[in-house]
């Protein structure tokens, strides 16, 4: 086939796909199956005819044949053929040997090609177009001692090595390719793939250093790592062990630039189709002794190194001198650096007042721990060095050190964004540049010691400099690429000594000035570029002088970098220059506002769309996002949807969010063994091994949340469900981005993509949230900060000591209660907390708060002294969102903390952190009471414990829990069986009703045994004999260790019908109920309640939420609030009066709307914001009361001025809209709702 034939056939098959994409990689004429015998995506037809025939087969799940390893889809996600994508890079799949006697410790599992669009096995290059047809000889019979020894079969997995490899072949080798003569592809021969194999792997197993930077046994490897092995098989023809050659020093550093993430990784972007083409295989370096000093390589050089800092024989050196520049805004940002490495020792010569001689350790590749100053001085500093790609003649690095004594940051784009990091560009010549200069002692305070170049200058004003005219030819203006500010040094051999700045604008003009030397005045140009090559530059200057310069520019997703050669021959004049992106807004440490102007064409190739239009010598318009000119009016929402092109994210986009997250450090903290280790996180129904999020983060490398399609039971759906999961999803709403933060940074990152996008953002922590309020109608973005985990005992409250005498707390975002009384208890120290054990602090906090220790130690929000929160303010004066961190308290900002204490949540920002009191543990213990009582509705008087025994009980109850002080917190729990009316009727119909309660102190003291003993013999009426349940715990923590970590299960589907209605509620009705309602009407409207679920008996309801149709849902009766008798009540919150002053929080399950308003809703105003009903009307009153609701929804504006931050019934969120349907009013809604509604507004 020509080339021109290739060329026409990829996208006729692109096109093929585009259409109908679908089948697996054993769809070929042998498969007994007809209609599976022919596609024309399967590109290897006699290799999987090959599988058939050797019985490379097992059953399918439906009985029938299907080939063995399991075949592949030979379509993505995207429905784009397998066999068409690029290759980015390599994976290196090891395992270590327990199975293979006589092979090497580390064996091979695959050398697997693969894309950076790809996670897993998921989305990646497979059996790709005109790879070669297997050849069972050369392989399996040449090659099979080799096999045997590097990529044994493994026994248990019942394989065969001929299907093993002939599907390795198929899958992956098909795919291989690496950098060629050319740069561009070059495919690997069949032979050559496996031989590069044996020799990646012989080399991972002698190599320690190499090992140890690919620790983890599936790790990324570049091409140009993959393509140094194939170079060491070159003319190795041996088939024996010992014959397996070495690679080589000169391009194993290749091998270092990945690890097992693509923070570090460049995408090669090699395509996978290409033909087999010898001419361009890459060569060898020259090594004969006869060739040349200065010889030049016959291939060219590798653009990407990373030159491990460890000792090896097969590594490159880390020595020599660098030149640099601070890569940030103020401190290094100012002044030139050399910084020569020379043994241990790091010599930094600059014109700084900052010269230092440092002792350097190596950690491990990538990382140095330095040791500088002396004395008092003497200081660490903890550095990340990494090599970034090759441009023109000269290498380039990037060294980032921590001044403030913390970790070294995980990478680039992480440094770019740590504040107190100092960041530099470094560059140094190649080997065989000439004219490149890089002697240190030209770089010192004392003044340049460079001859100073004629130059046309003007000297500095403050008067607005004029345009210098331009006529030559060519494209007025400079290339999109080159525009913006730059931090430059001069790198020929006759260069002036400085950091200097070139800026290059937008209306086709250029200055050059030295922030240090203003006695060289400023140089002005006008620019233009060629129409053919936009990387040759033209600057005139005011006398009409015109220089020639070459512009090459290296993207990097943050800090982009670029040479500028101007000049001919000996007289030129070569700058290496760096620059904020800018599009950015990862880099505001570093960065400061004179690259904002997105549109010029010089963000991320990729997204630069009017790139052309620049080019053009069109102006860009002042910036101005989508989200800033699609504002919403009066409070509303314009959130975008996947449906506007023009502010959806683009894959692109989506990627730079992942480098910004840091997706190489392992996202820990989810996985759990067993007591006495705290639960980290809830446990969803039916999760294995009552795992969180169905064991999403169960892996030793932590938890890694990706997009991914799937479907069927939890435990197998797939990751992005996990990752999204929450309890009662009542509008199968689901996030499109699921963001894991580990710090503020990251949550910083995920705010700035969310406003770039317009996208709804949605907060949780656990998922313990009844009203699945952290979901957003249009997808968006969920911000989990459940790995927020950060904890600390604060002895003394430095703000004001008299609110917490017993000290304080302060827990990462990410806490529940089982790890914050784990901790607790070992500062023989208590904190206010819910009943259920793995509720998430900050939710329990924003919205109340009331549990087991409340009477006595307030509600959640009176135990807040402080929040950390990060909020979008208003756009800057460039258009870009600006992310804030605030610290509230009673002292700062005391609007924001007022409101955050009962405001709801989820509105106000993503909460980092929280500062908590810590209580003394009550003399003599927490002891905790059960007491059992169980009946049936048999309505005969007579009928023990039947329906008229409660009619009875319930005054006496009421009358109980009036009697209660602040010592004693109760949570009874009414429940109802109704399973065997249908053949015993009302007496056939149970309820049992457990009355739990602690008490804060000692079994022996008097008013513990009296409120016990009411209990049995005055609200029960039990006989003598009867006892409780009595326990008695040393610390809150002892009491979590004796439930059952499943006790509080997540319900992760919509426990409804469909969707919620004034008929299915959704969750529970909740009441406030004071001390004069429990007294006056609680007994009788109890009854009431109970009285609908007798009629619901005799009459079922179809639109009742239990499917058997009856209205017979559980109770709670909480008063675990601070209505008991000498409770403080302090008045400084946002909650509602009613809460304050509530005796008991009732929650009633299954009734609907009306019911509600006719029976429990008349207790009182007021619901718990956090257990409610999906459907309210007026709920903004039952939550906070009219005037409460105003001053929240002031707090709200002022510091969510976009409004981007949304949750249903949350403060900001529409006050009509009962039924939870932002983007519009409840269609088709007739009936029941209609009338209540109408009374509400009305009222």
């Amino acid at each position: 086939m020509t080339w021109l034939a290739h060329i026409a056939l990829v996208p006729a098959l692109a096109g093929l796909a585009a259409a109908s994409c679908a089948g697996m990689s054993d769809d070929c004429s042998s498969n007994p199956s007809p209609l599976r015998q022919f596609n024309p995506l399967n590109f290897h037809a006699d290799t999987c005819n090959l599988k058939w025939t050797h019985g490379c087969t097992v059953l399918d799940p439906h009985g029938g044949l299907q080939q063995k390893p399991p075949p592949f889809s030979l379509c993505d996600a995207l429905h784009r053929p397998a066999g068409l994508l690029p290759i980015d890079a390599y994976s290196l799949a090891l395992q270590p040997n327990d199975f293979a006697p006589g092979s090497p410790p580390f064996t091979l599992h695959g050398l697997w090609p693969g894309s950076a669009g790809g996670s897993g096995g998921k989305n990646q290059p497979f059996g790709c177009l005109y790879g070669e047809e297997f050849d069972e000889e050369a392989i399996l019979g040449n090659l099979g001692g080799l096999l045997s020894h590097f990529w044994p079969t493994n026994a248990k997995y019942n394989n065969t090595m001929q299907c093993f490899i002939l599907s390795e072949w198929m899958k992956h080798g098909t795919c291989a390719v690496v950098p060629g003569a050319d740069g561009t592809a070059f495919r690997l021969p069949q032979e050559a793939y496996f031989r590069t194999a044996f020799v990646l792997t012989a080399e991972f197993n002698a190599n320690e250093a190499l090992r140890e930077q690919l620790r983890d046994l599936e790790p990324l490897v570049s091409t140009r790592c993959v393509q140094c092995a194939y170079l060491a098989t070159v003319g190795w023809t041996g088939t024996d062990v010992a014959s397996v050659p070495r690679m080589s020093a000169d391009c194993i550093d290749q091998c270092f630039a990945c690890g097992d993430h693509w923070d570090t990784c460049a995408p090669a972007q090699l395509d996978s189709t290409v033909l087999l083409d010898p001419g361009n295989a890459p060569l060898k370096k020259r090594s004969d002794s006869s060739s040349s000093e200065n010889a030049s390589f016959l291939f060219p050089l590798l653009e990407y190194a990373m030159p491990a800092l460890a000792s090896s024989d097969y590594m490159s050196p880390w020595q020599g001198t660098w030149r640099s520049f601070g890569a940030e805004q103020l401190g290094s940002g100012k002044f030139e650096f050399a910084q020569t490495f020379i043994d241990d020792v790091l010599t930094v010569t600059t014109d700084s007042p900052y010269p230092q001689t440092c002792i350097y350790e190596r950690r491990g590749p990538g990382e140095l721990v330095l040791r500088c100053g002396a004395g008092a001085n003497h200081h660490l500093e903890d550095c990340l060095v990494q090599r970034l790609p090759d441009i023109g003649r000269l290498e380039v690095a990037f060294l980032a050190c921590n001044h403030t004594g913390a970790p070294t940051p995980a990478s680039f784009y992480a440094a770019m964004d740590t504040s107190g990091c100092g960041n530099f560009l470094m560059f140094r010549c190649k080997a065989s540049a000439t004219g490149c200069a890089f002697s240190p002692e030209g770089v010192s305070a004392a003044g340049s010691t460079a001859s100073e170049p004629e130059t046309e200058t003007e000297t500095m004003s403050n008067s607005e400099p004029s345009p210098v005219s331009h006529s030559q030819p060519g494209v007025a203006g400079a290339p999109p690429a080159l525009l913006g500010s730059w931090r430059s040094i001069q790198v020929s051999s006759h260069y002036q000594e400085g950091l200097a700045r070139w800026n290059f604008t937008a209306d086709g003009q250029a200055s050059l000035q030295w922030p240090n030397y203003p006695g060289r005045g400023v140089q002005r140009y006008s620019v233009s570029h060629s129409d053919d090559d936009a990387s040759l530059v033209l600057l005139a200057g005011a006398s009409g002088t015109v220089i020639t310069c070459r512009f090459q520019f290296q993207y990097e997703p943050v800090y982009s970098y670029a040479v500028l050669d101007c000049g001919a021959d000996q007289e030129t004049t070569q700058w290496a220059m760096g620059r904020c992106n800018p599009c950015s807004a990862h880099c505001r440490y570093s960065c400061g506002p004179e690259n904002y102007f997105c549109g010029a064409g010089s963000c991320d190739p990729a997204n630069s769309a009017q790139a052309a239009a620049a080019s053009a010598g069109a102006l860009p318009s002042p910036p101005r996002h989508a989200h800033t000119a699609h504002a919403p009016k009066d409070g509303g929402h314009d959130w975008c949807t996947p449906q506007d092109s023009h502010c959806w994210p683009t894959k692109t986009a989506i990627r730079k969010l992942e480098q910004a997250l840091d997706p190489a450090v392992p996202r820990l903290g989810l996985r759990w063994s067993s007591y006495p280790q705290p639960q980290p996180a809830p446990v969803p129904t039916g999760s294995i091994n009552n795992q969180s999020f169905y064991g999403l983060g169960d892996a030793p490398a932590g938890l890694r949340a990706l997009p991914a399609a799937g479907a069927g039971a939890w435990n197998r759906a797939s990751d992005m469900c996990k990752a999204a999961l929450h309890q009662n999803e009542y509008r199968d709403w689901n996030p499109f981005i699921v963001v894991f933060p580990l710090n503020e940074r990251h949550v910083a990152a995920a705010l700035t993509f969310a406003a770039r996008h317009r996208l709804c953002i949605a907060t949780a922590g656990t998922g313990h949230e009844y009203n699945s309020r952290n979901s957003c109608p249009t997808g968006g973005l969920l911000i989990r900060t459940i790995l927020l985990k950060d904890k600390s005992f604060l002895p003394t409250w430095g703000e004001d000591p008299a609110l917490a005498p017993a000290g304080a707390f302060r827990f990462g975002a990410g806490a529940v209660f089982a790890e914050m009384h784990a901790f607790s208890a070992e500062h023989d120290r208590a904190v206010a907390s819910g009943w259920c054990s793995t509720v998430g602090m900050v939710g329990f906090h924003l919205g109340g708060g009331h549990g087991p220790f409340a009477p006595s130690m307030g509600l959640g929000v009176d135990n807040v002294l402080e929040i950390e929160v990060l909020q979008l303010g208003r756009d800057d004066a460039y258009g870009q969102p600006v992310v804030h961190k605030k610290t509230a308290s009673r002292r700062r900002n005391p609007q924001l903390f007022w409101a955050m204490l009962g405001g709801g949540g989820g509105v106000w920002g993503v909460v980092l952190s929280m500062t908590i009191r810590a209580h003394a543990v009550p003399s003599g213990g927490l002891s905790h009471v059960l007491v059992p009582q169980g009946g049936t509705f048999c309505p005969d008087p007579a009928s023990p414990y039947g329906y008229q025994w409660l009619r009875a009980m319930w005054p006496r109850f009421a009358a109980w829990q009036l009697t209660l002080n602040h010592k004693v917190s109760t949570q009874p729990g009414f429940f109802i069986n109704t399973t065997q009316y249908a053949t015993g009727g009302l007496c056939a119909v149970t309820w049992q009703f457990n009355i739990e309660y602690f008490y804060a102190g000692g079994q022996s003291e008097p008013n513990y045994l009296l409120f016990r003993d009411r209990l049995l013999h005055d609200v029960l009426q039990a006989p003598a004999t009867t006892t409780a349940q009595e326990r008695n715990f040393a610390s809150a923590y002892e009491y979590v260790l004796s439930m059952p970590p499943d006790k509080f299960l997540l319900a992760v589907t919509n426990p409804l019908p469909g969707p919620p209605s004034d008929s299915a509620t959704g969750s529970q009705n909740s009441v406030l109920v004071s001390r004069q309602a429990m007294e006056a009407r609680f007994a009788s409207t109890m009854m009431d309640v109970l009285d609908i679920c007798v009629a619901s008996l005799a009459s079922p309801d179809p639109t009742s939420p239990d499917p058997s149709g009856h209205r017979c849902g559980f109770h709670y009766l909480y008063t675990s609030l601070t209505g008991n008798l000498g409770s403080a009540r302090p008045g400084d919150t946002a909650i509602s009066p009613g809460f304050r002053s509530a005796l008991m929080l009732w929650n009633a399950r299954t009734l609907t709307t009306r019911q509600a308003m006719d029976t429990v809703y008349r207790l009182g105003p007021n619901s718990y914001f956090s257990e409610s009903s999906y459907v309210m009307h007026n709920w903004t009153d039952r939550y906070w009361g009219r005037k409460g609701y105003e001053q929240l929804l002031a707090v709200k504006r002022a510091h969510d001025p976009g409004n981007y931050f949304w949750c249903h019934h949350c403060v900001g969120d529409d006050p009509d809209d009962a039924y939870g349907e932002p983007l519009g009013a409840a269609a088709g809604f007739v009936g029941e709702g209609d009338e209540l509604q109408s009374q509400l507004r009305v009222g």
